[in-house]
């Protein structure tokens, strides 16, 4: 968890600082242009109280933001890391070629393994063709996580890409729900290759 809340901190760096430099900046222009304070008393009461709030700022957030994503983790019960900050989340999955099995069987079988998920609910799904799926999953959390996975087979190995992004843009800094169902559907699509390579193997 302290390996995601550093990753949580990095990320907020930014907005942070421009949150505080703002401020400040205002504050600085309103204690001298309003009040007649001097620069050299100003501005060092602007720096203070711009970064209080930048550091207020990131402190609530990180917190928050740590504790939503270990709640979520453990309804998937996973071990929350700093990878869940990412978004989009991805995950691959990569085994030797698979004799025999086209990409759209692959596929297939990689939408079956997912459908059948005790853990996921397709709530639609938008494209399955050759090497392609796209679907709508809700999970424990219950954020709705747009995920799309990519199947392609060459000749030395046959893969597929998973990447799970938030349905909604206010669902934006819910990356933690992204990447457990990233996860899940990684540990599917995994199932349905090893599951695949055994029947050609036969």
């Amino acid at each position: 968890m302290l390996g995601y809340c550093l990753a949580i901190v990095r990320r907020l760096a930014l907005p942070a600082l421009a949150i505080g430099t703002m401020l400040a900046a205002a504050m600085t222009a309103a204690l001298v242009l309003g009040d007649g304070t001097p620069w050299s008393g100003a501005a060092p009461q602007a720096l203070a109280a711009g970064a209080a709030v930048a550091f207020a700022f990131a402190a609530v957030l990180t917190i928050t933001t740590t504790v939503g994503a270990a709640r979520t983790a453990r309804r998937y019960g996973l071990t929350l890391s700093p990878e869940a900050v990412a978004l989009p989340s991805v995950r691959e999955v990569r085994v030797p070629t698979i004799e025999g099995r086209t990409a759209f069987q692959l596929t297939d079988s990689v939408r079956h393994e997912v459908e059948k998920d005790p853990v996921l609910r397709v709530d639609e799904v938008t494209a399955f063709g050759h090497g392609t799926l796209d679907l709508t999953l809700r999970g424990p959390s219950d954020t709705t996580v747009f995920v799309r996975v990519r199947v392609t087979t060459g000749p030395n190995e046959t893969a597929a890409v998973v990447e799970a992004c938030p349905a909604t843009r206010y669902k934006r800094l819910d990356a933690a729900a992204c990447w457990a169902v990233a996860r899940v559907v990684e540990e599917g699509a995994a199932r349905a290759l090893r599951a695949e390579t055994a029947d050609g193997a036969l």
